[in-house]
């Protein structure tokens, strides 16, 4: 009865922390329970859950929610099939389904992983299982490049012009017809 309460009080501290927006701290609290109480489903649950909250709360660089991390996914995103979007869902519904109350964590949990599963299986939504678009930095970081490329192709053919120029006033004579010719040889009438 003891461990029951200690289990109780773990739980709703967790809770408490995520109402107030604390959801490292209700994290830590659901880590402990279901540390200490390993056997019990409701801890597995509620820790499931907010493992689902704080993949949801970290965003990509573009200030998107993560959806690979809502449904638990690390490494590449490219190489992850639809066929394994759909199994990890089920997973972690099955995981979510052990909790004997439905709490707020666990609903809101819910919530966020089936929009997870709807963004990256949705075709109109996003394209089928697509790469996460380049980061804006990278953008940045290309069209310089090209605009250095561009600079650096206007400077040679600005050099190659006036070598041209150079090479035509020495064959032509600067001008004067009466040196004009090979060798610059003077052409006497």
């Amino acid at each position: 009865m003891a461990s029951s309460s200690n289990l109780r009080k773990q739980l709703e501290t967790a809770e408490k922390c995520f109402a107030d927006g604390n959801i490292k701290g209700g994290k830590m609290h659901a880590d402990m329970a279901a540390f200490l109480f390993a056997s019990a489903p409701e801890a597995q649950c509620v820790q499931a859950a907010l493992m689902v909250h704080t993949a949801a709360a970290s965003k990509d660089k573009l200030g998107n929610t993560d959806h690979f991390a809502v449904l638990g996914f690390t490494g590449k995103p490219e190489a992850t099939t639809t066929d394994a979007v759909r199994n990890q869902h089920k997973e972690l519904c099955a995981k979510l389904a052990h909790s004997k109350d439905t709490s707020a964590v666990v609903a809101a949990a819910y919530k966020l992983v089936d929009e997870a599963l709807s963004a990256l299986t949705d075709i109109k939504k996003t394209g089928v299982m697509a790469p996460p678009p380049a980061s804006v930095s990278y953008q940045q970081h290309v069209a310089r490049r090209k605009a250095a490329q561009k600079q650096q192709d206007e400077e040679f053919r600005a050099r190659a012009a006036r070598y041209q120029e150079e090479e035509d006033d020495v064959y032509y004579g600067n001008g004067d017809r009466e040196k004009a010719g090979r060798g610059g040889r003077h052409r006497r009438r």
